[in-house]
């Protein structure tokens, strides 16, 4: 089973991810894709650390290769976030990697793979409809790639929630 919550920066979409999985399920696994390389992704990784602070998760740190983390059955996984994954895979050190639309399938295939194996799969992403384009090559082609996959994963969820100002709207 695969939820899809999306919304803009800062929209909420974390804090009625974590509320919407807390609710219903045990065995909860956070798997944190965001890398810790400065200030700006600490400040959020510890926000996001006070968020689920007490509500049982237990954290896997993993952001690129997630089909190989150790999960089973009974488990429901909350991926944050989508936009990082990608940015992870289809980055590095010198900016985009060519294969950039095989990362793409990649990412979506190691999402199916985990979802295969595991309870259900809670997944949080940013709103990719009002992005602006004409920034740079690099950006534009991954905004979409971002875009292609967001389109997949909708195709296959079970529900998406689009979150705005906090406000949750079904989309599907």
């Amino acid at each position: 089973m695969i939820f899809y919550i999306y919304g803009g920066v800062s929209s909420g979409k974390s804090e009625y991810a974590e509320a919407m999985i807390s609710k219903s399920f045990e065995n909860k696994i956070y798997l944190a894709t965001m890398e810790n390389i400065g200030e700006i992704s600490s400040e959020r990784i510890k926000k996001h650390l006070l968020q689920r602070e007490g509500k049982g998760f237990i954290t896997i740190e993993e952001p690129r290769n997630i089909k190989n983390i150790d999960i089973d059955i009974k488990n429901n996984i909350l991926l944050e976030d989508l936009t990082n994954l990608l940015a992870n895979n289809i980055f590095d050190g010198s900016g985009l990697r060519k294969n950039f639309k095989e990362i793409t399938e990649e990412v979506f295939s190691d999402i199916m793979t985990i979802e295969k194996r595991c309870n259900s799969v809670f997944i949080v992403g940013n709103d990719v409809f009002s992005t602006q384009v004409n920034q740079s090559k690099e950006l534009d082609i991954f905004i979409e790639c971002l875009f292609s996959l967001h389109k997949k994963i909708i195709d296959v969820a079970d529900r998406v929630v689009e979150v705005v100002y906090g406000l949750p709207y079904n989309r599907k």
